[in-house]
């Protein structure tokens, strides 16, 4: 079974890491954002972990997936800041990437 929990804990640890690409200031709203993120497709990331994990989902299949859900990241904390949708872009990118790697991690 796919430990939700640790996944969240293990995100936000690996967004801390990479929150210094856009500015310390950002950290908050980043966390929340992607935290947001995880949570609206809490289930899909359950089910596509463990397909990973079984080998029924290939890294590539599994990333995949993630990106067709990126329109589900709302970024509202981040929108409310004013930042640029390039930028947005580039934070749901970011995310969509942190996400992968935490299930990794998670389910090694």
């Amino acid at each position: 079974m796919f430990d939700f929990d640790a996944f969240l804990e293990t995100l936000k640890a690996d967004l801390t890491e990479v929150v210094s690409d856009f500015g310390e200031d950002l950290k908050d709203d980043l966390l929340k954002d992607a935290g947001d993120f995880a949570l609206q497709t809490k289930e899909d990331l359950i089910k596509w972990s463990k397909m990973l994990k079984d080998g029924e989902l290939s890294q590539e299949d599994f990333e995949f997936l993630l990106e067709a859900k990126k329109d589900l990241a709302e970024m509202e904390a981040l929108k409310q800041r004013g930042l640029a949708q390039a930028k947005l872009d580039k934070l749901k990118l970011t995310i969509i990437d942190t996400v992968a790697g935490s299930v990794r991690k998670v389910i090694s």
